[in-house]
């Protein structure tokens, strides 16, 4: 599984706020375009002129799909705003579940294996 990260800073939280309303708007219309994949737009609580976009992907070759679309529908808006960007590409070494739900599930886990 492979993620990239992409953290724009602008120069308000207004300009924030508009480029978010964009990525909401535009990559639905690209749906039928997109290998599986997963977005996820987050704002910072603490700099609400900063925001993250986190995809997901399954393979590479998704990775950059997504990579050349977005340099057709997003770019251009973003550059009109002239964030700071700092885009990093990364792969998952291991997930782990954390929490009393997920221990009681490796609890049972554990009790069926007898």
């Amino acid at each position: 599984m492979l993620k990239t990260t992409i953290i724009n800073t602008f120069a308000s939280e207004d300009d924030c706020d508009m480029f978010i309303m964009v990525l909401k708007q535009q990559w639905p219309n690209y749906i039928e375009k997109l290998p599986e994949s997963t977005l996820e737009i987050v704002k910072d609580t603490e700099t609400p002129n900063r925001m993250l976009a986190l995809w997901t992907f399954k393979e590479k070759s998704h990775q950059k799909i997504i990579q050349d679309l977005g340099e057709k529908i997003i770019i251009p808006y973003r550059d009109r705003l002239a964030p700071k960007t700092v885009t990093n590409n990364w792969e998952v070494e291991h997930t782990l579940a954390i929490g009393k739900k997920n221990r009681s599930l490796e609890t049972q886990n554990k009790n069926h294996r007898g």
